[in-house]
């Protein structure tokens, strides 16, 4: 993995520019730089070598050298690529998977990114068209900022870096603020700043003389016809998955697994095992016991045989990571999994370079228990208007307080967040944190319609599937790929998501819904394809999540930096926020008569990133 900036542009390149565009994605790359500037272009590389460490420099030219690439990735079918490419009368001057970007576009075209496996941001510069193309892969595993400003675009992995840029776009949109903080993140392609975005997954930009283009190279749909049966499907997800997890072991650097005890980082680890060799572990532990699954991690390594480490983090240490952490985001982001996930990282780059993951298991095979309470709500439909709100509201005032994690009174008050709204407003409260009321009482004044993201129509009309599929586009993409993505090369850790191959993004989505959600459980055809793998019962346990006990937290060792933001240093003196709503809420928070970790919390996150933004100011 490494990290890209530089723009298109009518006047010369600014060296100077791009240099600082590119230094401050260091960490993401520290193995080395390289950079190309010619005429208006500019392109700015930052290294962590993973592949052909001795030639695989970057920028990287083609054989006559009118084509260049800057790259962030791995192509996991590269050698295959490359063979086929040779055969075809293309020449190889290095061993590294980027070349095959550059001799791809010449014998392909504009669309060649379609033939590649992998994860990527990449930016393509044709020197003799002066045609800038930008590529983000199809699940949105390596980010892509870009900026419109006159005379063309500057790109970058992060947003930071296009500050860097005297011409880089200032202000702050209000709307994206109130989707943040509904969200707890921000949908793609909306940034915090008019006048930059994301580029899409599985989208390319084309810039040249003509003007801008954003356009899909790849399309999910349709999909491939589903096994016959159930035991087929068992057995596909079991090979698709076997063969995802191979593909990403390509490394000429330490490789290990994230190793949490839950299902999907399991199910990854019993795979790699499968693959062959001696394979590393990796785990943290909790002191609070409603957060850690550490046992369940030993257990599975002691089954399974791997190499297993494991470090019990003290609170003190997770509290330590999070004032760095929130400044190193960048932006803001509100899901607090972000801490532990950067601590595994830290602790992980000890040992190894790369790091296969779980993610992507609960989005596609449906882990999470909002799925199946969106199969059950023609019940609570059938119920009759007032019995509904009066039914839940007399559960809120009866259930007890608690502060702990997902407890059933936190489930049931979030289910009433939504229980009156469409789809998809009713799953996004479900998984957000302000609603619409609680930001009108928040907004001096009001922002407009909040800019909710429009995923492509569901592959199913199954509610369930239609939940996934809405998290797929969005909460996967731009909460847990980009909380990964950041907490991982944080320390210069490559992080691979070897379930969302495309291969078996596709499988899944094809499968009818009974085949992944049975009852209230969730992910039935991966359990019974690796369950022969795993100590009996340990695939069966209830979903715990990987999170802080931010709750507590808040009324403990975070109530200093709460109160430091919340005061009138800060909060009071953004112009468009109403104090007294916050305030309220961290006083029923404080006394325990509400649990509102989450409003608060995204609102925390937010003015501690508009004290580090002079310029939303």
């Amino acid at each position: 993995m490494c990290g890209i900036a530089g723009f298109l542009l009518k006047s010369p390149a600014d060296e100077q520019a791009l240099r600082a565009m590119t230094e401050t994605l260091a960490h993401r790359g520290p193995d080395g730089e390289g950079f190309f500037a010619e005429g208006g272009a500019g392109l700015g590389h930052r290294r962590l070598a993973v592949l052909d460490l001795s030639t695989g420099a970057q920028p990287l030219f083609n054989e006559d050298r009118t084509v260049v690439v800057v790259y962030n990735g791995e192509i996991y079918n590269y050698r295959t690529l490359r063979e086929e490419l040779r055969a075809r009368g293309h020449r190889f001057a290095t061993a590294t998977d980027t070349e095959v970007l550059v001799h791809g576009y010449e014998e392909w075209g504009e669309d060649f990114a379609a033939r590649l496996e992998g994860i990527f941001a990449f930016a393509l510069y044709d020197r003799p068209r002066r045609r800038l193309l930008l590529y983000r892969d199809p699940v949105g595993v390596k980010p892509l900022y870009v900026a419109a400003v006159p005379g063309g675009v500057l790109f970058a992995s992060e947003r930071r870096a296009l500050r860097r840029h005297p011409l880089c776009p200032t202000g702050l949109d209000l709307r994206a603020v109130g989707l943040f903080l509904a969200l707890e993140y921000l949908p793609g392609p909306a940034t915090f700043t008019p006048g930059i975005g994301k580029l899409r997954p599985g989208h390319l930009l084309r810039c040249q003389e003509g003007g801008v283009e954003e356009r899909p190279y790849w399309r999910w749909l349709p999909l491939p016809a589903p096994p016959k049966n159930f035991g087929e499907a068992v057995e596909a997800v079991r090979a698709e998955v076997l063969r995802a997890v191979k593909d990403q072991t390509v490394a000429d650097v330490p490789l290990g697994v994230f190793l949490s005890g839950g299902v999907d980082s399991s199910v990854v680890t019993a795979a790699l095992c499968a693959a062959g060799g001696r394979v590393e572990s990796f785990s943290i532990a909790f002191e609070d016991p409603s957060f850690d699954e550490s046992a369940h991690a030993r257990r599975a390594a002691a089954h399974l045989g791997t190499a297993h480490h494991e470090h019990l983090f003290s609170e003190r240490e997770l509290l330590d990571e999070v004032p760095r952490l929130l400044g190193h985001l960048d932006e803001p982001f509100a899901d607090p999994s972000v801490f532990p996930t950067a601590l595994l990282s830290r602790f992980t780059r000890g040992r190894v370079t790369v790091a296969l993951g779980g993610d992507g298991g609960d989005e596609l095979f449906a882990g999470y228990p909002t799925y199946w309470v969106h199969r059950a709500y023609p019940l609570y439909l059938a119920l009759p208007g007032p019995l509904r709100r009066g039914g839940l509201s007399w559960l809120d005032r009866l259930l007890p307080v608690s502060h702990a994690n997902l407890t059933l009174p936190y489930r049931i008050r979030k289910f009433r967040d939504g229980a009156e709204r469409p789809m998809p407003s009713r799953h996004l409260h479900w998984m957000g944190a302000w609603t619409p009321e609680g930001l009108r009482r928040l907004f001096r004044e009001d922002p407009g319609p909040l800019p909710y993201p429009e995923p492509p129509p569901a592959p199913a009309e199954d509610p369930a599937t239609a939940a996934q599929w809405l998290d797929f586009h969005t909460y996967l993409a731009e909460d847990i790929l980009y909380k990964v993505d950041r907490a991982s090369m944080a320390f210069s850790l490559e992080a691979r998501v070897p379930l969302l191959d495309p291969a078996v993004v596709r499988l899944a989505f094809s499968l009818p819904p009974s085949w992944k959600l049975s009852g209230a459980k969730g992910k039935r055809v991966l359990k019974a394809a690796f369950a022969r793998d795993l100590p009996p019962g340990h695939l069966d346990r209830p979903k715990k999540g990987f999170g802080i006990p931010l709750a507590r937290w808040l009324c403990g060792p975070l109530r200093p930096l709460a109160e430091e933001l919340l005061s009138d240093a800060v909060l009071g003196r953004v112009p468009f926020l109403d104090p007294r709503e916050p305030r309220r809420l961290w006083r029923e928070h404080l006394e325990k008569r509400a649990d509102h970790r989450k409003p608060l919390w995204a609102l925390l996150c937010f003015l501690d990133g508009w004290r580090r933004n002079p310029s939303w100011a």
